[in-house]
């Protein structure tokens, strides 16, 4: 028998814990707990991510107690706290056999009865806003607890702690507190303390906060060293209850600093104490604000990162570059130099930013060999370029490194880094990452170096199909030395928006302008539609000797779309950066943010990426979609295709069966005329191989997207052809695509590329040595030959 109704005593007290400022790291410290399920405690099928899975119903574990650690370490990889609300025992003998673990924001505080005792009470600051998620997990008749109720959506922002990084502003980068500091917000004022202490080596904690009757907005904070004040000693009343003996941590410290709201907006340090009545940490830089999994960084904006210096070696050697004999120093006044592009290129990275960076990526190698990092200096041994990928890039690029995109975009804006990002989509249409770069470099040289940094960390992999860029001739120069047999693209939303501002005045003056030139770059079905469209435009607008129009039309084989109609782009043109993505950047990326928080928060960024295509795999996997017409078909391709790319499928079917086919030539291999009366002066022509089974449409939406277009599907119809025939399913697009993936081909091929490059490095030293190094190269090239060959001839086929 089961008790439905009550709980125990351990879920009441959870349930009405009220978490004030005074107690809420203390919280934080207990709830966001850093122990994955690793003992086996975990059941998941074999399609979930082992390491950091997420939760489903029906989700098993081998215990309640496992159930908790797996939720806590995922509550604290997104970035909330866990409170237990509910439990139910056993009739038979009051054990636990069901619990529900909810976020600490559930619900909303309980308003107290109002005694007045004659003694004023602060407002505490509410911290339950009425979320909805929770995990709920029951113990089975099997013995196995399994997840019976889930809710993953918070109704408040979240932040995984482990990625939490305090930037004291630049403006008060180093700087003592004083009486009198104005700061813009209380978080801004927060953020300095906190890095303060980061500096000097303490733990800071809110102590006290005052809110406006008004309106409950802040007008007060005290900051305080975490040792301030006394352990209370707590009275047993209940000697049979047990309860565990804390470790008293407080220690009567006086340290604060508050803040206060005044009049014009501003906050202004009220009181301070800066004295301790304890010893400070020895390492200052590793103070933790947070506890989690992963070591909160603290990092101070003046340059420099904030680490033990001694601990730095004088000569670093990063990989694939020459080695680091030191960086120059930067002159003084560094953000004039920025508005200079020569001077940039030259102290873009401050010195101990770079050694940071270059310790950073070094630490990463040698904790995983698929990554992959390169460091380009100037002849002075200042940093001019990086690049770096780690194993998911890799493997998204073997997956899906047919059309990669080289995106700039943010390169352009003098206000942000220097970014740029190798990208391309999954077989979900969704973003993927293949590598990153810092350019501080637009030259030739410099992208024909990146280029072959990127390519060697593919994996060897092989240049892609197609290749989209923004319009710069160092890049196009680059893409035709480094891959000739790719087809180079320049992004036609990058010429269309350029378009705006070098011909403004015609835009602002001829209000159809726009929409008819639009309508000439993407409707022209043919070659000879376009050019007479073209020049149309350029006679009525009298635009003939525009130098610009004449530039983009000697580029129109690399940007306009029907001239690309036979290069595979996966429709990649249609596909934009996550609008998140793009707040992210505007936000966290300018030429302020140290190097190391860079990273750290774009790699932030790019687990959200993963998450969502795991999230997608996984909907793949277990889901099956909803077919509108009972065809064979599509019975075919739903077990094929991801969900994404099987409705873009349907949706092609589903309209082929509007369209009507006229046989035009009648043949071993024979045309028909696709048409539909809306459309009827603008037909397609289908060819149709009836010994090769191969057919193909004028439209070339096959060649360039990788999946059949409505009037192939219509003559299919036409000559009975009821199963895709294998040619036309592209793995990249299947549930498969990312099978047949091997990391340790990858790793097997960086360590020999790096012994190549040493290999290299001391041959060439002088005529002499490199004859032998020539000579035995040869040799060891003929006996791996040799084994290989052997090999194949003791497999057999």
């Amino acid at each position: 028998m089961e008790s439905s109704s009550s709980e125990d005593e351990g879920s009441t007290r959870d349930n009405n814990v009220d978490l004030n400022d005074d107690n809420m790291e203390q919280h934080m410290g207990l709830e966001v707990s850093s122990h994955l399920a690793e003992e086996g405690g975990l059941f998941v099928p074999h399609q979930q991510n082992a390491e950091n899975p997420e939760p489903f119903v029906g989700m098993e574990f081998e215990s309640e107690e496992s159930a908790k650690s797996f939720y806590m370490a995922y509550a604290s990889r997104v970035g909330f706290s866990v409170r237990i609300s509910k439990s139910r025992r056993s009739r038979n003998d009051e054990s636990i056999i069901m619990r529900r673990f909810v976020c600490s924001k559930e619900g909303f505080h309980m308003k107290k009865g109002n005694f007045d005792d004659g003694k004023k009470k602060r407002k505490r600051a509410t911290i339950r806003e009425g979320c909805n998620a929770m995990i709920e997990v029951i113990q089975k008749y099997y013995g196995r607890w399994v997840v019976s109720k889930l809710v993953k959506d918070h109704n408040h922002l979240v932040e995984a702690p482990s990625r939490v990084r305090y930037i004291a502003p630049e403006e008060y980068a180093g700087i003592e507190p004083f009486l009198g500091m104005e700061f813009h917000s209380h978080e801004a004022a927060q953020t300095f303390y906190y890095a303060y202490a980061s500096r000097v080596g303490f733990d800071v904690r809110i102590r006290l906060s005052r809110r406006s009757t008004r309106d409950d907005s802040f007008v007060m904070r005290r900051f305080v060293c975490t040792k301030e004040g006394f352990t209370p000693f707590e009275e047993s009343y209940d000697e049979n209850k047990k309860k565990r003996s804390r470790t008293p941590t407080r220690e009567g410290c006086k340290a604060m600093f508050e803040v206060i709201k005044k009049d014009y907006d501003k906050w202004v340090v009220s009181k301070l104490v800066t004295e301790h009545t304890h010893d400070l940490a020895v390492a200052p830089s590793k103070v933790h604000y947070i506890q989690s999994q992963s070591e909160v960084v603290v990092l101070a904006k003046s340059g420099t990162v904030n680490r033990d210096k001694s601990a730095t070696p004088a000569n670093l050697k990063p990989q694939l570059v020459e080695p680091v004999t030191g960086f120059s120093n930067p002159p003084p006044n560094d953000q004039d130099l920025r508005t200079d592009t020569k001077e940039v290129r030259q102290y873009a990275f401050g010195v101990e930013e770079s050694q940071g960076l270059l310790e950073y990526f070094k630490r990463m190698q040698s904790e995983n060999p698929t990554f992959s990092y390169a460091f380009q200096l100037d002849k002075n041994n200042c940093l001019l370029n990086i690049f770096w990928a780690d194993a998911k890039a890799k493997m998204a690029y073997y997956c899906f490194g047919d059309v990669v995109t080289l995106d700039m975009s943010y390169r352009r804006n003098k206000n942000m880094i220097p970014f740029a990002m190798f990208t391309g989509v999954n077989h979900h249409l969704q973003s993927v990452i293949f590598g990153c770069a810092l350019m501080t470099d637009e030259t030739e040289a410099s992208y024909v170096w990146l280029f072959e940094n990127w390519l060697l960390a593919m994996c060897g992999g092989r240049p892609p199909v197609s290749l989209i860029t923004d319009q710069q001739e160092a890049i196009g120069a680059a893409i035709a030395k480094m891959f000739p047999e790719t087809r180079h693209c320049i992004c036609k939303r990058h010429i269309l928006n350029k378009c705006k501002e070098k011909l403004s005045n015609l835009y602002a003056v001829h209000a159809t302008f726009e929409e008819e030139f639009e309508k000439c770059v993407d409707n022209s079905e043919t070659v000879e539609i376009f050019e007479a469209s073209w020049k149309s435009i350029l006679d009525k607008y009298d635009m003939g000797e525009n130098s610009w129009l004449q530039f983009l039309y000697s580029l129109r084989q690399k940007w306009v779309p029907v001239y690309l109609k036979d290069t595979f782009t996966a429709e990649i043109s249609v596909v934009h950066r996550p609008e998140s993505l793009n707040k992210f950047f505007e936000k966290y990326f300018n030429s302020k943010t140290n190097l190391l928080v860079f990273i750290s928060l774009f790699e932030q960024a790019m687990a959200g990426w993963y998450e969502r295509e795991a999230l997608e795999d996984l909907a793949t996997q277990y889901t099956r979609p909803l077919l509108k017409t009972p065809s064979n078909m599509l019975k075919q391709v739903a077990e094929i295709y991801t969900r994404t790319i099987f409705d873009i499928f349907q949706e092609e079917f589903v309209e082929s069966l509007g369209y009507y086919v006229d046989k035009i030539e009648d043949a071993m291999v024979s045309k028909y005329r696709v048409t539909r009366d809306e459309d009827a002066h603008a037909p397609c022509t289908v060819s149709y191989d009836f010994s090769e089974k191969r057919t193909s449409c004028s439209c070339c939406k096959f060649e360039t997207s990788g999946i059949l277009c409505r009037h192939i599907l219509r003559v299919f119809l036409t000559v009975d052809v009821r199963v895709l025939p294998e040619y036309y399913i592209l793995k990249r697009w299947t549930r498969d695509a990312k099978s047949g993936f091997v990391l340790d081909e990858s790793v097997r091929y960086n360590e020999l590329c790096r012994d190549a490059m040493k290999y290299a490095r001391e041959g060439s030293t002088s005529g002499e040595i490199y004859n032998v190094a020539k000579e035995a190269l040869q040799m060891a090239f003929a006996e791996v030959m040799a084994a290989k060959k052997d090999i194949i001839n003791r497999c057999p086929i």
